[in-house]
């Protein structure tokens, strides 16, 4: 049985590209992007069975990116990862549908606990 495929939305460059060579290595499929309009197109459009959605992002925030997934594909589970460690925004983050959220800095062991 293959693992599942994971989006990673996450505008800096260095971050995804070390959450993508984590994951890949745990033999997950990754798709990524660097934007929230791309984050939110690839969310919908490919058969991606979990987001890794950061909230600062150019065009769309996190925020809207949830908010329009949540709508279109209600069952894809979604993990905030963020710096925006505010009880306001896990808050909001929660309530607008994620499953899950993380601060950075994180640990991969503590990422790929909660992926599996």
């Amino acid at each position: 049985m293959s693992k599942q495929q994971i989006l990673v939305v996450e505008d800096d460059d260095a971050v995804r590209r070390g959450i993508v060579d984590a994951l890949q290595f745990d033999g997950y499929a990754t798709l990524e992007a660097a934007t929230g309009d791309a984050g939110l197109s690839l969310a919908i459009g490919s058969e991606c069975d979990l987001m890794l959605l950061d909230l600062v992002l150019p065009g769309r925030d996190g925020f809207e990116v949830l908010k329009e997934v949540h709508w279109q594909r209600p069952s894809l589970a979604v993990i905030i990862l963020t710096a925006r460690g505010e009880e306001a925004d896990r808050v909001r983050g929660l309530r607008l549908g994620a499953d899950d959220y993380v601060v950075k800095p994180f640990s991969v062991a503590g990422l790929r606990a909660r992926v599996e």
